[in-house]
């Protein structure tokens, strides 16, 4: 399991009446997006990379709110040879949305599952990427928070949060790569929520 250190927190605005807004940051570890072997193995992931998120939700009714979430994260790819050297590809943004809800439970705890889209933004068309990054990608989401006792007044939380997509790109699909290759990220990230206004 891979063990993050949370990178900032940025405090939350409030929409009018209906709706809280929450904004969260952190870090993220992405598993890898192409493994091949030409002469020798090799695979090609992004590094540990930045991940901020807002989102938008309706009050909690009965412990349950609807909420959508914007995401966005920014790092290096890095192609890992079997011998263990690394090349430096790039940089690579994602942005995805979602849609889901949250749940409270007790003991602080709270839990939200969603579905969505994820874009690839590299920083060049080059290399996997040099037909473009190809299409919108389905996306699931879970994440599983716990309030801070230190920071309730500010309503924050800490929140791991998984998301599972496929990966394929124009280029690796005239390679011969004819399936998307899963792709499991991992984020743990501090949160802060606004009350919902009166």
């Amino acid at each position: 399991m891979v063990v993050m250190l949370a990178l900032s927190v940025v405090l939350p605005g409030r929409l009018n009446g209906q709706a809280a807004v929450a904004v969260s940051a952190g870090v993220r570890y992405s598993s890898v997006l192409v493994r091949d072997s030409i002469v020798a193995p090799f695979d090609v992931r992004p590094t540990l990379a930045p991940t901020v998120a807002v989102t938008l939700g309706t009050p909690l009714e009965r412990g349950w709110a609807a909420q959508v979430t914007l995401d966005f994260s920014t790092g290096e790819l890095r192609r890992h040879e079997a011998g263990g050297s690394t090349v430096a590809l790039g940089r690579v943004s994602t942005a995805a949305f979602s849609v889901g809800l949250n749940r409270r439970l007790p003991a602080g705890l709270s839990a939200r599952i969603g579905i969505g889209g994820l874009k690839y933004i590299p920083s060049a068309n080059s290399g996997i990427f040099r037909r473009g990054s190809g299409s919108i990608a389905g996306l699931g989401t879970l994440a599983v928070g716990h309030a801070l006792t230190a920071g309730r007044r500010y309503g924050l939380s800490v929140e791991a949060r998984y998301d599972v997509h496929g990966f394929a790109t124009p280029a690796l699909r005239e390679e011969g790569f004819t399936s998307a290759r899963p792709v499991h990220r991992v984020a743990l990230v501090i949160r802060a929520d606004a009350r919902s206004a009166r």
